[in-house]
């Protein structure tokens, strides 16, 4: 009798944590590392700070790294495509930057992902001005950020416990 009072209390106990692993952050260095889920399923996993009045994001997910970059002070155009240089070190990558009315999302091509680890800033110079992202402590960042993503992305095989394995060639 009180293995069956049990139980139940202590499935009501783990709930609560499993609930919590999914929304964990993890701080490495001035970057925040989190995990993100839609419908209950893995969509991504991101990096963030904020510098000098900008907040700043990468995400890696499925379709690649991307950079969300935003400010309450803009006023731009929702929809509407900007041309943008990338530029990290010596190698320097067109790109378009998909606005919305306060924020920007630039798909980073693959050639210049790895600089993300190595540089110390990345510009982003678009026809108005230049937008310096400070990227010191992102080399231990972006490699939590890829754990994060390997990690979640390939979902646990669900399995029976209670009956044994199917035997396939």
């Amino acid at each position: 009798m009180r293995l069956s009072a049990a139980l139940p209390l202590a499935l009501i106990s783990i709930t609560p944590v499993i609930a919590r692993e999914q929304d964990q952050t993890v701080s490495v260095g001035p970057w925040t590392i989190a995990t993100s889920f839609k419908a209950e399923k893995f969509d991504s996993c991101t990096m963030s700070r904020s510098a000098n009045d900008l907040d700043i994001t990468f995400e890696r997910s499925h379709d690649g790294l991307a950079l969300l970059l935003g400010s309450p002070r803009w006023k731009l155009e929702r929809g509407k495509e900007y041309d943008v240089r990338l530029v990290a070190g010596p190698r320097s990558l067109h790109a378009k930057a998909l606005a919305d009315a306060k924020s920007v999302t630039i798909a980073v091509p693959d050639a210049l992902s790895g600089r993300v680890r190595s540089s110390s800033v990345l510009e982003v110079r678009g026809e108005g001005a230049t937008l310096k992202v400070p990227l010191d402590g992102s080399t231990a960042a972006v490699e939590r950020l890829e754990s994060c993503f390997e990690k979640n992305s390939h979902p646990a095989v669900e399995t029976n416990p209670f009956v044994a394995p199917s035997r396939r060639p």
